[in-house]
């Protein structure tokens, strides 16, 4: 009879030590509540500490094994629970590292998309064409930029750690091709205002002087 009340009591044991260290470890990341763990604890604990005393009062040894038995269970547990915390995280991250590099992705095939308008449609090349000169020094700072975006995007780590100290990632690569963008584009509209107009005549006239050319 004592032998299967034991049985009983190291079943119980297992199953209360291995469920409150689980929730301790891995709920309180997943619920964002810091008192979380403690609240799983106390609970446990007065699960565990009245079977070990109550067991104590009829067999110290009974109550020593189910102590044992308990600290083995809660390192066990702890190993396990810890495993699976880090790959939830790596997993996490992974994910996270995905969505990032989507979307940054999607912003430089915005900038690529936008860029080859002028060098596509004929009215827009005509009208910017600095947008296709690399002697503008705008349209040469945005070659350069996709260029750099290009080649971290190619890394073996996608470009988001620099390539070496001083030297931008890809989302830094992409700001300065979004800005170098900007910038040339800037460029081309305000030398398209300088340059002369088709008039009703056939002539044309220059912004500047005012007289036909």
């Amino acid at each position: 009879m004592l032998v299967v009340t034991l049985g009983v009591l190291v079943v119980l044991v297992v199953f209360t030590t291995a469920g409150t260290m689980w929730l301790v470890k891995t709920r309180p990341s997943q619920e964002h509540d810091p008192d979380t763990k403690f609240w799983y604890g106390f609970a446990g604990l007065c699960v565990l500490a009245p079977t070990i005393l109550i067991s104590a009062a009829a067999s110290p040894w009974a109550s020593l094994t189910l102590l044992a038995v308990s600290a083995g269970t809660g390192c066990w547990v702890n190993k396990l629970a810890s495993h699976s915390v880090a790959v939830r995280i790596a997993t996490t991250a992974r994910s996270q590292y995905a969505r990032e590099q989507a979307a940054l992705a999607a912003r430089h095939e915005e900038v690529l998309t936008r860029w080859s308008r002028y060098e596509l449609d004929p009215g827009a090349a005509i009208d910017f064409p600095s947008m296709s000169d690399v002697r503008v020094p705008e349209t040469s700072a945005l070659v350069k930029a996709a260029a750099l975006a290009e080649q971290l995007l190619r890394d073996t780590d996608g470009g988001t750690s620099p390539g070496g100290e001083g030297e931008p990632g890809y989302p830094e690569a992409i700001m300065l091709l979004e800005l170098a963008f900007h910038r040339a584009e800037q460029a081309a509209r305000s030398g398209a205002a300088a340059r002369h107009v088709l008039t009703d005549t056939g002539c044309y006239l220059t912004t500047i002087t005012g007289q036909c050319a």
